[in-house]
C-alpha cells in the first residue's frame, strides 16, 4: 500500500473489514462443514474413537465437499471490485483504497493459507 500511495483512511479500513468478513464467513462454513462430518462418522460408529489419519479423512473430504464453493463464492466477490478500479477522478481517490485493500487483504490471507497448508 505504501508503494501505491494508499494510506489508512476510513475506506481503506472499510476495505480491510470487508475482506475480514468474507474470510471469516468463509472459514465458519469450512468449520461448520467439518463439524458436521464429525458427528455423522460418530453416529455411524457408535463407542469408536476417531483420530489419526481416519479423522484427518474426514476432515478433507469436508473441506473438498465445500471448498469449490467457498473459493468461487471469494472469487465473485473479487470480481465485483474490478469496477472500481476503472473509476477516473474524485470517485477513482474515493474508492480506489477500498478495493485496493481488499484485494490484497484476501490475496495475503489466501496465499498465507495454501503456505501453511504444505506444512
Amino acid at each position: 500500500m505504501r508503494l501505491q500511495g494508499l494510506n489508512a483512511n476510513i475506506l481503506s479500513l472499510g476495505g480491510i473489514a470487508i475482506a475480514v468478513g468474507a474470510m471469516v464467513d468463509a472459514a465458519v462454513v469450512m468449520i461448520e462443514n467439518a463439524h458436521k462430518h464429525l458427528e455423522h462418522w460418530e453416529r455411524d460408529h457408535p463407542g469408536e474413537e476417531l483420530k489419526g489419519a481416519e479423522r484427518w479423512r474426514v476432515i478433507t473430504d469436508a473441506a473438498a465437499e465445500v471448498g469449490p464453493a467457498l473459493f468461487l463464492s471469494l472469487l465473485i466477490i473479487t470480481f465485483s471490485f474490478l469496477p472500481i478500479f476503472t473509476l477516473e477522478g474524485q470517485e477513482g481517490r474515493l474508492f480506489s483504497p477500498l478495493a485496493f485493500t481488499k484485494t490484497y487483504a484476501m490475496a495475503a490471507a489466501r496465499s498465507s493459507r495454501s503456505r501453511s497448508s504444505r506444512c
